[in-house]
């Protein structure tokens, strides 16, 4: 349903021509090319009398289109009155029923609200009311943004699209464009059905040690590619994949994923290219035995050897944490030993006593293994004269707790500038 301002403001001029006779020609050009198949009204307003809010008329119901009739009824339109436009935009969205059907109002005006009517409030009521109601606002010639404020509001209110039109041209062009958006969407062609899934399958344990490595096979028809996921089971986020790739010999590549920490049921998925799942299976993670092997309490300062015994195929770092803290004072890597198991790694520690916690991570920061450790205060001191000659050799001795490191410097009392 268009619905068409014919206030008294639309005697104003643009170009040497009334706004009025600018409007009639422009709904004349869009309805001459409007679709056969697209049945359309027109309510006016402001074109019988002065100082009448209830001056709205369904000039011509909706209905199949007589273009030369609309036109007709378009060319004898006078600007006289008032601007009704809220009341004028829910006449003709109740004569569209549009609580009951889809719904599109064009509105052309070229001024704000004048009767007691909010159009902001309205948009939201008909947006709320309507099934599927849309009013498209253009503002022809509306320059300040005050007035063209609830114009907006309207439109933006159902989804609509509010364009500001200063001259004729515009004005053309944005009714083309309200026309356009209001056509209905014709539906998209069904989609192809896809093709078959490929007769494969996984083949791996039915389960396996925490943070190790599982190894995945593929069988049946070759040709197909993808990936396989690692998921908890229910959950669509995975934790770890492999690509999916042929074998020079024929057949498929396997693949290694690296298991999560956390003991549990977990779902193998191969996902094809097209994002289908191409084959799955079930893979329970169980509990193993993760140690690290370290002293109740060590002297601060010194190098510790950690042990690290679990099961072959684990990878990650031991981390050194002040107790209740997140920021690591140091690590060391957890590396296969060549007799089997793993080699000891070794962390310095800080000179600073007091409770710390040793965690082995994984790779992916899991928590495989953890172990306190308390720091004692090393024995630490210097032996030098208490005056010496300028220039000449200074012989210091050190005491001191075994394993410490680092170096004696000289500085200058009362100062951090390193002298040597």
């Amino acid at each position: 349903m268009l619905v068409l301002d014919a206030s008294g403001s639309m005697w104003g001029r643009l170009d040497g021509r009334s706004k009025m006779d600018i409007a009639k020609q422009a709904l004349k050009d869009l309805l001459a090319d409007w679709p056969t198949d697209r049945e359309v009204g027109l309510v006016v307003y402001g074109h019988r009398s002065k100082g009448d809010c209830n001056d709205i008329e369904t000039v011509v119901p909706v209905g199949p289109l007589d273009a030369a009739a609309l036109g007709k009824r378009v060319d004898g339109l006078v600007p006289k009155g008032m601007t009704p436009l809220s009341a004028a935009v829910k006449q003709a969205a109740e004569a569209l029923k549009f609580a009951e059907n889809k719904a599109t109002v064009v509105l052309l005006s070229d001024g704000k609200e004048t009767c007691d009517m909010d159009p902001c409030a309205l948009g939201a009521e008909l947006e709320k009311l309507g099934v599927d109601f849309t009013a498209h606002v253009i503002g022809f010639d509306v320059a300040k943004l005050e007035d063209q404020k609830g114009l907006r509001c309207l439109a933006e209110a159902t989804g609509g699209r509010f364009i500001a039109a200063a001259d004729a041209a515009e004005l053309n062009q944005a009714l083309s464009e309200t026309a356009k958006v209001s056509q209905p969407v014709a539906p998209p062609p069904p989609r192809p059905a896809p093709p078959p899934l490929p007769r494969v399958e996984l083949v791996a344990p039915d389960s396996a040690l925490k943070g190790t490595l599982v190894q995945v096979e593929f069988k049946g028809e070759e040709g197909h590619t993808g990936y396989v996921y690692l998921f908890p089971k229910g959950r669509d986020r995975d934790l770890g994949f492999g690509g999916v790739r042929p074998a020079p010999t024929g057949g498929y590549r396997p693949v290694e994923i690296r298991l999560p920490a956390q003991p549990g049921p977990y779902v193998l998925k191969w996902l094809g290219e097209d994002k289908r799942v191409y084959a799955e299976r079930p893979l329970a993670v169980v509990e193993s035995d993760v140690r690290l092997s370290v002293p109740e309490s060590a002297t601060a300062g010194t190098l510790l050897k950690v042990g690290l015994e679990a099961p072959e195929g684990l990878d990650g770092y031991v981390y050194l944490y002040p107790k209740g803290r997140t920021q690591d004072l140091g690590f060391c890597g957890a590396h296969p030993a060549r007799t089997g198991g793993y080699q000891p790694c070794e962390l310095r520690l800080p000179a600073d006593a007091g409770d710390y916690d040793l965690k082995w991570l994984s790779a992916r920061k899991e928590l495989l293994a953890r172990a306190p450790l308390a720091l004692v205060p090393a024995e630490a001191g210097l032996a030098a004269p208490e005056s010496a000659v300028a220039g000449t050799l200074l012989r210091v001795g050190i005491r001191a707790s075994e394993g410490l490191a680092g170096n004696v410097r000289l500085v200058a009392k009362g100062k951090d500038i390193v002298i040597v």
